[in-house]
């Protein structure tokens, strides 16, 4: 059976080295809460993706109206305006290069609030008191592990680490 340990540490020091050994141990972290940024942790995996979608969203857009734009006066409701060509791209560049821009931001946003998970209510990791304080001292892991004799070597990883409190939910 699965259980979760979770630990509070005071210090970003010390709960860099429990990250670092469980990381280098294979273990599973489920939840990270600091109270602030860290440079330390790299790239989270939120924020892998966001540049492709964004560009992709707009030049969909961008190509998508420059078509609508084409065919509509090509094709739709061919009108010569002092005596120029039916297709005079040129012509039909602004507003597809604004539009991609729009594009690319509404999808940028609608990416950020799915990595975000912003429009969740309730997330269960509330429920612990550990995170209570993660947004304004404490820096809190947790890890999943096996109950039995795996739990108690995670829990003994973070202790050694230099956790102030450690326990087992779970299992």
């Amino acid at each position: 059976m699965t259980a979760i340990a979770i630990a509070t540490f005071d210090d970003e020091g010390p709960y860099l080295r429990a990250r670092t050994r469980a990381v280098a141990g294979g273990r599973r972290i489920v939840g990270e809460w600091l109270p602030y940024a860290s440079d330390a942790l790299g790239e989270g995996e939120g924020q892998r993706g966001i540049r492709p979608v964004v560009i992709l969203a707009g030049l969909a857009g961008a190509i998508g109206l420059f078509a609508l734009t084409a065919w509509s006066m090509m094709i739709a409701y061919p009108l010569n305006a002092g005596g120029r060509p039916l297709w005079s791209w040129q012509a039909f560049l602004p507003a597809p290069v604004e539009f991609g821009a729009l594009t690319a931001a509404i999808g940028g946003i609608i990416l950020l609030f799915r990595n975000a998970q912003l429009t969740r209510l309730h997330h269960s990791a509330f429920d612990f008191r550990e995170v209570e304080r993660a947004s304004q001292d404490a820096f809190v892991l947790a890890i999943t592990c096996d109950a039995g004799e795996d739990s108690n070597d995670v829990l003994a990883l973070m202790a050694e680490a230099g956790a102030t409190h450690s326990r087992l939910i779970g299992g």
